[in-house]
């Protein structure tokens, strides 16, 4: 009998070795320029909603502020992901921006931390609210794209 537990307790062990680290699918998509071919499939198929507490594990936020980004009701994100569930096309189309805009600011300020930083502190040039919080829409986001390489060229905005 003790060795069967012993046989189990390995199992798990190498079970939960085996698991990935969290935040790897947001991480996946910042780390990775994708073609606009591969980020329309992406964003038609769904991206799985597990990506919700990735974000939040990433970005260092509540699960409140993703869930305004992605504009998706807090109760519909949980059965999403308790069912394993994929984002509509409009919440996985956010998902993508926000890793684009995430990948120019790392590239931008040379760094995860410092980048996250920036996106979530107060911006004058956005009359005071955060980065991250404009990037719920199109618009929005274009103007913090607009910031950032205006920052990468010295530029003024």
């Amino acid at each position: 009998m003790p060795v069967k537990r012993s046989l189990k307790t390995v199992k798990n062990s190498r079970r939960l070795a085996a698991r990935p680290k969290r935040a790897v699918i947001f991480k996946l998509f910042v780390s990775r320029d994708t073609s606009s071919a591969k980020k329309i499939d992406v964003i038609r198929a769904g991206v799985g909603a597990r990506v919700v507490d990735d974000m939040v594990e990433y970005l260092d936020v509540p699960k409140n502020v993703i869930f305004g980004i992605l504009h998706t009701p807090e109760s519909t994100a949980h059965r999403l992901i308790k069912d394993n569930r994929n984002l509509d096309a409009a919440a996985s189309e956010r998902v993508v921006r926000v890793a684009d805009i995430t990948r120019m600011a790392e590239e931008t300020f040379g760094g995860r931390a410092a980048a996250t930083r920036w996106l979530k502190s107060a911006n004058l040039a956005l009359g005071g609210v955060t980065p991250l919080s404009m990037l719920d829409t199109g618009p929005g986001a274009g103007e913090v794209r607009r910031i950032l390489a205006s920052i990468n060229y010295g530029g003024a905005f």
